[in-house]
């Protein structure tokens, strides 16, 4: 941004909003990101690895990755839903 419009109020609130919005895409990035690489890790290179980490981090982010790490099946994974959520809940009450 330019001197003379950093200066203004207006200015001011453009480069806040332009912040706010850049660490917001850089969180659901990284939430990606490590969905990504927990997925691979676990379950191994998947056709619809992109697809599938990225409809997890969107959903139910932190639940998601407890489900993984207490050994959800890929296809629980892939069907998502209620009975996932019961399922990933159940295995982790048991540990």
């Amino acid at each position: 941004m330019n001197d003379v419009l950093e200066q203004t109020e207006a200015g001011r609130e453009i480069a806040r909003r332009n912040r706010e919005q850049g660490l917001e895409q850089g969180l659901e990035q990284g939430r990606l990101d490590g969905m990504r690489a927990l997925l691979r890790a676990q379950y191994g290179e998947l056709a619809d690895l992109d697809d599938l980490a990225r409809r997890l981090a969107e959903s139910d982010h932190d639940g998601n990755i407890a489900r993984i790490v207490a050994g959800t099946t890929l296809a629980e994974l892939r069907s998502g839903g209620a009975r996932l959520a019961r399922v990933g809940a159940a295995r982790l009450s048991v540990r």
